[in-house]
């Protein structure tokens, strides 16, 4: 990476959150929002807004593998040149579409926790059922998956017209 920096449009702290994220990924070290801020020495917006800026400029992309969040740098390495653009949306591009705006990183991590709570399928239709009712919060759709755990409504049983 720091051999092509210059080709890269990143700031000095894009590029010092790469380094570090790159780094903890190898040491399989837990990287959360609170860590990123404190090896920065930034607050939580300066992080949010630098994890945004990355994600927006492709560098930076968040799955969610093996019941954890996990950020993957590979769009550094990446030639942007020869990128075609991929048709399979995430949960987490799904909700970043909808809210036409990059996820915060306690968004990204609420997000994460519903998905070891939740079926997938379940929280794509609870923000279905938000933007119905023109309610795109958070805590709105946090309240439709406990109601409907609560219910016992499944995907299956969503798809079938029940509520």
């Amino acid at each position: 990476m720091l051999e092509h920096l210059q080709e890269l449009s990143m700031s000095a702290d894009e590029t010092l959150t790469i380094m570090l994220i790159d780094y903890m990924n190898q040491h399989q070290l837990l990287i959360t929002h609170e860590v990123l801020g404190e090896k920065l020495k930034k607050g939580s917006s300066e992080v949010d807004e630098i994890l945004s800026q990355l994600s927006m400029k492709g560098y930076l992309s968040l799955d969610f593998k093996n019941g954890k969040l996990f950020f993957n740098i590979d769009g550094v390495f990446e030639d942007k040149s020869d990128q075609q653009t991929s048709f399979d949306v995430s949960l987490f591009e799904l909700y970043e579409a909808e809210f036409k705006r990059p996820l915060s990183q306690i968004e990204l991590q609420r997000l994460s926790d519903w998905m070891q709570l939740y079926d997938q399928k379940l929280i794509g239709y609870a923000l279905r059922e938000a933007i119905t009712y023109n309610v795109l919060s958070f805590d709105y759709i946090d309240k439709i998956l406990s109601v409907w755990k609560e219910n016992g409504l499944t995907a299956e049983k969503y798809e079938e017209g029940d509520r």
